[in-house]
């Protein structure tokens, strides 16, 4: 049960912060997860964000992309071909 909890809240913040990304005119895989982090109500020091992205990483659904950083000042995040398809489920 949990486990689908952290599934559901690390599907639900890609697809904030890829839609946030969208929604400005961005296109590509690259996504800001501190950003929609901070849409969702958690701060970028938050356990739970921290849970959620080396979910995210450990399913394959992002990788980090080296160089370039998130408002944070993390690495941004790259989707990968997996994270794409966790986004086109309803």
């Amino acid at each position: 049960m949990q486990d689908e909890q952290l599934r559901e809240d690390a599907k639900q913040l890609l697809r904030v912060s890829y839609e946030r990304q969208a929604a400005r005119g961005e296109v590509g895989l690259r996504v800001d997860l501190g950003a929609g982090a901070e849409e969702r109500g958690l701060g970028a020091d938050s356990p739970h964000l921290a849970a959620l992205v080396d979910y995210m990483e450990v399913a394959g659904w992002i990788k980090p992309d080296p160089g370039a950083f998130d408002a944070a000042g993390g690495p941004t995040r790259m989707i990968t071909g997996r994270g794409v398809e966790v986004l086109r489920e309803r």
